[in-house]
């Protein structure tokens, strides 16, 4: 068994034993440093931890999600009892496990417009993201770098070493003429979700870049279709001077994915841009649960989560395509 398996399998276990005490004593109290189980996953949902793969299968579906209040503030302490969720408009036939996310492995991809548009803002792109990296990665955590203008090309792979990353942050270059936004982001969801690996772990794609798209051949709607068969939570941090011009198509791409659209037109935004998107995966939950009605006909399944506390808004993927 792999390091990162093992980890993965002792992480759910841990969470498992905690849920037991639970239930011989008094209601255990919420600690927003830990991670907690608050329904008893499955036994099919154990053994696919410990296979290293917790992921969407046969009428088993899993939801990774986060609450903000109307300040914009993380929730990160929401039980079950909190939460109420829908399958097309049908409450599930059950769930199967609720757990805190805080401290399980992250799968983290930087994607980076290096089109001449961002030349000006590129320097201190470059400074954000590498304190970013500093401060978000976990020695369980992945992390890749890559840039695009007319295509995705990878400056660094998978790897849990930040001077490896940031290294390759460092040396990135700005300048080209081409923007092509969907196809980057396609190619870079197929990357985080590629089948040689079946580590337990979030996945969330980072983009920077100024959304000015000129040269995809891909449609908007085929990266968000990619985005969310790859089960990524998709960010996206827009460096252009008037962010205006291309929010609304960034928060399209973004929050069918359960993530959102941050404003960086100079250094000091940038640094708070990329602060929030740290504050969000480090409070996130995932719920895992089996629809009532499913068939692998490939049809599209709307997702909605909801909290019962008041003045909660939930941020999730918009729903889940019936394959097999």
């Amino acid at each position: 068994m792999k390091a990162r398996e093992l980890k993965a399998l002792l992480t759910v276990v841990t969470a498992l034993s905690a849920c037991l005490v639970a239930q011989q004593g008094p209601g255990p109290k919420t600690d927003s440093s830990s991670s907690a189980l608050s329904a008893m996953p499955s036994s099919h949902a154990l053994t696919e931890a410990a296979a290293g793969a917790l992921s969407v299968r046969v009428r088993e579906v899993n939801v990774l999600f986060s609450a903000s209040d109307w300040r914009g503030r993380f929730v990160s302490n929401l039980t079950l009892s909190d939460i109420k969720v829908s399958d097309n408009g049908e409450e599930p036939q059950s769930l199967t496990y609720f757990v805190r996310q805080s401290d399980l492995p992250l799968r983290l991809g930087i994607l980076v417009d290096v089109s001449g548009s961002v030349e000006s803002v590129f320097p201190a792109q470059q400074q954000a993201a590498e304190i970013f990296l500093q401060q978000t990665l976990r020695p369980s955590d992945l992390g890749s770098i890559i840039t695009f203008s007319d295509q995705a090309r990878v400056a660094q792979d998978f790897t849990g070493k930040l001077d490896a990353l940031t290294g390759a942050v460092h040396r990135l270059k700005a300048g080209e003429a081409s923007t092509a936004i969907y196809d980057a982001v396609k190619t870079s969801c197929k990357n985080l979700s590629r089948e040689d690996d079946r580590s337990f772990h979030r996945r969330a794609l980072i983009l920077i870049t100024d959304g000015e798209d000129n040269s995809s051949i891909s449609k908007i709607e085929d990266a968000i279709s990619t985005s969310l068969q790859s089960e990524v939570v998709l960010f996206a941090i827009n460096t252009n001077v008037v962010p205006a011009f291309t929010d609304s198509l960034l928060k399209k791409l973004t929050e069918n994915t359960g993530g959102r659209v941050l404003h960086a037109r100079g250094p000091s935004e940038l640094k708070m841009a990329f602060r929030k998107v740290n504050e969000q995966l480090r409070n996130q939950y995932l719920l895992g649960y089996k629809p009532a009605n499913w068939q692998a006909d490939h049809s599209f399944h709307k997702i909605h989560v909801t909290t019962l506390r008041f003045g909660l808004r939930v941020h999730c993927r918009k729903g889940y395509y019936a394959n097999e």
